[in-house]
């Protein structure tokens, strides 16, 4: 199933901003080959939670366009950070990902992660995908970009120059960037959390690994179908989000009766509790949404999106459910 959505999500097409001349980058540093997804407890600014040692999150990149270099290839990021940083108390991060043939400015315009995300406490680092047109390779295909690999060496980078707390990590993402966010927190056991947007995309984790799964989507998506079907531009098939959604609460042991609440008009979210880890799964509804990220300036302008669509903060109950998760302890990825 993963193979087909992916394969037919990546056909959609997605408006794009031209790309922006003259932007300044800094270079991170250089990263030859695919570095380990796992990184140890306390090791290069990453702490437990609490504060980090001395030694560690006092060289910080300012916020805006970055450069690490990864596999010979410089790859792009935008970095946003909290106003109150001192380097001293450790703090979560949220890697937030563009769909097929946006790009991460796009990203930032439409998920306001970044202003929203530093504004409540988050390092967030929103990366460019490679590929004309941009898209996250999902399926780890060999022929492709390492985009796991550059993930964790990303990380990686980042935690030698911040604080972060290794137990709050988490990834999200739209479209195509929600299936990449999905599959990147079954390869690495460094995510305590992932949240779908548009794209309600089934992950297979190992044995023994459910991390938090939120998926918000759209009841009238026309690109990928909520209630299943063929999408867009493609003659692929795919299930319902609420069949994804119990194959997840199955594998991950929930209890399979969800709580249910009305937390904003138009929105049918379904909790379930008691997953292996103490972990959950969160899908939220939102009627009569359309693809596009609810509340985005473009879901604003929609005239086919509901009042739900134009109005959800689906980026402020993203950062509610991470706030609440997270990781038992750092672990090797």
């Amino acid at each position: 199933m993963g193979v087909a959505i992916v394969a037919a999500v990546l056909s959609m097409a997605v408006a794009v901003l031209p790309d922006r001349p003259g932007v300044a980058v800094g270079a991170v540093g250089a990263v030859g080959g695919a570095p380990p997804l796992g990184l140890a407890a306390g090791v290069a600014g990453q702490a437990a939670g609490g504060a980090c040692p001395a030694s560690t999150g006092r060289i910080p990149l300012p916020g805006g366009v970055h450069v690490l270099v990864h596999d010979g290839i410089r790859r792009s990021y935008r970095l946003a950070v909290p106003a109150h940083y001192d380097g001293r108390s450790s703090y979560p991060v949220v890697f937030d990902f563009h769909g097929f043939k946006a790009d991460a400015a796009l990203e930032e315009q439409r998920s306001r992660m970044g202003a929203v995300g530093a504004g409540r406490g988050f390092v967030v680092v929103t990366p460019d995908a490679l590929g004309t047109p941009r898209r996250w390779n999902t399926m780890s295909d060999p022929g492709k970009a390492d985009d796991i690999g550059f993930v964790g060496a990303l990380l990686t980078g980042l935690a030698s120059r911040f604080c972060l707390d290794g137990r709050r990590v988490y990834a999200t993402g739209h479209s195509n960037g929600a299936e990449f966010a999905a599959a990147l927190v079954c390869r690495s056991a460094r995510f305590a959390a992932v949240a779908m947007v548009s794209s309600t995309f089934e992950a297979r984790c190992p044995a023994g690994r459910a991390p938090a799964t939120m998926a918000v989507h759209g009841t009238a998506d026309p690109s990928v179908p909520y209630g299943g079907g063929v999408i867009v531009g493609s003659s692929t098939r795919v299930p319902a989000a609420s069949a994804v959604i119990r194959a997840y609460t199955d594998r991950y042991g929930c209890n399979p009766t969800p709580l249910t609440s009305r937390p904003a008009p138009g929105i049918a979210p379904r909790r379930y509790a008691a997953c292996a880890g103490g972990g959950e799964v969160l899908f939220d509804s939102v009627v009569g949404g359309t693809h596009l990220w609810p509340a985005s300036p473009e879901a604003r302008r929609d005239p086919h999106n509901s009042p739900a669509g134009r109005t959800f903060d689906a980026t402020g109950a993203i950062l509610d459910f991470f706030t609440v998760h997270r990781a038992p302890r750092p672990v090797a990825g």
